[in-house]
């Protein structure tokens, strides 16, 4: 598979280590159009590509599943990869001890406010405004920072612990 982001072949993504053996790593990239209906596309591509790690709970691959669609769908309504011709790129990487999703986006818009991502309040009547908040509530660990060309918002979780999704339920 083949994709791009900004023009530059998925290769030129953020180094990850790769391994064989007992220690394996599983890792896909993939580049997307700045569209909203590419974040359907994304989806399909994380639960694809955690598809090929079968020890994997399925709350888990739900949960990633889920907060790759709303950290996707941020990076094309709030980014310059929402802009006519912008892309954005998406990275899973399955090693022991825990499963990382990131999001690699173009970029704040000139006109955005403040520029970095983060947890607002909300209420329960918005029809939008929940995606970090989701993310914080169900990945065991998130962050963001910048890149060279844009910016890159990542959420993991542990395979092994308790799922945080489940008491978030309660």
């Amino acid at each position: 598979m083949s994709a791009t982001l900004q023009g530059r072949p998925a290769g030129e993504f953020p180094a990850v280590p790769r391994a064989r053996g007992a220690g394996a790593v599983v890792m896909a990239r993939c580049g997307f159009p700045g569209e909203e209906r590419y974040v359907r596309e994304a989806r399909g591509f994380v639960r694809s590509t955690l598809a090929l790690c079968p020890a994997l709970e399925e709350d888990l691959v739900e949960a990633a599943t889920l907060l790759v669609s709303e950290v996707a769908s941020n990076a094309v309504r709030h980014t310059r990869s929402g802009e006519p011709g912008g892309r954005f790129g998406v990275e899973v990487v399955h090693r022991p001890g825990a499963v990382t999703v990131a999001v690699h986006d173009e970029g704040p818009r000139p006109d955005a406010p403040g520029g970095r991502p983060a947890v607002g309040g909300f209420s329960p009547d918005q029809e939008s405004g929940r995606g970090l908040a989701m993310v914080e509530a169900l990945a065991g660990d998130w962050h963001t920072e910048p890149m060279p060309e844009g910016r890159v918002v990542a959420f993991s979780f542990d395979p092994g612990a308790p799922p945080a999704f489940a008491s978030a339920d309660r």
